[in-house]
C-alpha cells in the first residue's frame, strides 16, 4: 500500500477529478448549526445538481471524501435518475496497467525507489526543523502506537499520518460511495461515455520522479496544517452530506489539502498535461450529452459543484443553466 500512495496522490484528479486548487477554510457559521450525526439507519445522502439546455438535462451527484465511517446511505435518487437516463459519464480514469509479470516486478521496483527517502536519508534530514517539530507533534498524537519510520518520503509519510488523523475523529476516504455509484451506472440500460486516457505505467513514474523538493515540501506542510485546523470542519462538511443538507453544502468552503498538493506536483510538464486533458474531456463529453440526450448522469466531487472555479461554474460560463437541489 505504501508504494502506491504517492502514485495514487499524484494521480488522484486522474482518478476521481480531484481539485486542482484550494480554499481556505470558513467553518464559523456552519459549525453552529451542523452537528455530529448521531443517529442510527440510512442517511439519504446527496441530493443532485442539475445542468440543462432547454430540455435536456444532465444530473450530477456530488461525492466527498472524507465521510463518516460505517456509512450507510440511501442511493434511491441516483437510482431513479439512471432508470431514465440515455447515457451516463463515468469518472475520467487513467489506465496505465500491464499483465506482463517481470515488466510488474520492474515497475514496482522501481516504485519503491521513489518512494523511499533518497540516499539513506531520514525525514528529519529531508524536512526544516519547523516542519518536522509539527509533524512529530502531529504523529504523537494520531499515531502514538505505531512504530517511526523516518526512511520515507515526506509526501509518504504525511499521507500516512492524514489517513490516522481521519481514523482519530471517524472520517474515512474509503466509503464505497464511489463503488456504489459506478455499479448502478453499470447496471443502467444508458450508454457510456467513458474518459479513459492510456499512459505507460513506467511513464509515469518517471513523471513522479520530476517532482521537486520545494513542490513536495510545499505538499507536505499544506497537509500538516490540514490536520491542525480542518479536522471539524471535515466532521461537519461530512456530516452534511450524509444527511443530504443542501443548505449546509452550499454554505461551506472546500479547502482541499490533497487537491493542493496535487497542483504542486503537476509542476511536472506531463503530469499537468495530463489533468488538463481529463478536465477538458469531462467537459467536453458534459457538452455532448447535454446537446444530444434529453437525460444524463455524472458524478463530481462536491467542491467541482460548488466553487466559483469548479467545473460546474465552467459548464454555467459556457451558457448553461446550473441548478443547486
Amino acid at each position: 500500500m505504501e508504494r502506491c500512495a504517492l502514485l495514487l496522490l499524484a494521480l488522484g484528479p486522474a482518478i476521481v477529478m480531484g481539485s486542482a486548487a484550494a480554499q481556505e477554510a470558513d467553518t464559523g457559521s456552519a459549525a453552529t448549526t451542523i452537528e455530529e450525526i448521531t443517529i442510527i439507519g440510512r442517511y439519504p445522502g446527496p441530493p443532485l445538481w442539475k445542468v440543462s439546455s432547454g430540455e435536456r438535462v444532465l444530473w450530477i451527484f456530488g461525492d466527498l471524501a472524507p465521510v463518516p465511517k460505517g456509512l450507510d446511505w440511501d442511493p434511491r435518487n441516483a437510482e431513479r435518475v439512471l432508470e431514465r437516463a440515455e447515457t451516463v459519464i463515468g469518472a475520467p480514469r487513467v489506465s496505465a496497467t500491464t499483465l506482463n509479470p517481470i515488466r510488474l516486478f520492474r515497475i514496482l521496483r522501481a516504485a519503491r525507489r521513489l518512494f523511499r527517502a533518497p540516499g539513506g536519508t531520514t525525514l528529519a534530514d529531508q524536512l526544516p526543523p519547523d516542519l518536522y517539530a509539527r509533524y512529530r507533534a502531529l504523529h504523537a498524537r494520531h499515531m502514538p502506537a505505531d512504530d517511526e519510520e523516518e526512511d520515507v518520503r515526506p509526501a509518504i509519510a504525511a499521507l500516512q499520518l492524514y489517513s490516522a488523523a481521519l481514523d482519530d475523529v471517524d472520517l474515512t476516504n474509503n466509503s464505497g460511495v464511489g463503488r456504489t455509484i459506478r455499479r448502478l451506472m453499470r447496471r443502467s440500460h444508458a450508454a457510456e461515455a467513458e474518459i479513459i486516457i492510456e499512459r505507460e505505467p513506467e511513464d509515469l513514474i518517471e513523471e513522479l520522479g520530476k517532482v521537486t523538493r520545494e513542490a513536495e515540501l510545499t505538499c507536505f506542510a499544506t497537509i500538516m496544517t490540514s490536520i491542525e485546523t480542518d479536522l471539524q470542519a471535515m466532521k461537519e462538511r461530512a456530516n452534511a452530506w450524509a444527511i443530504g443538507d443542501v443548505h449546509a453544502l452550499l454554505r461551506f468552503d472546500y479547502p482541499d489539502s490533497q487537491g493542493t498538493c496535487l497542483a504542486m506536483l503537476f509542476s511536472a510538464d506531463g503530469l499537468l498535461e495530463l489533468r488538463d486533458e481529463l478536465y477538458a474531456d469531462w467537459l467536453a463529453e458534459a457538452e455532448r450529452a447535454l446537446a444530444s440526450h434529453e437525460r444524463s448522469f455524472s458524478v463530481l466531487p462536491m467542491r467541482e459543484l460548488v466553487a466559483t472555479d469548479g467545473l460546474l461554474a465552467q459548464l454555467a460560463a459556457r451558457g448553461y443553466t446550473v441548478t443547486p437541489p
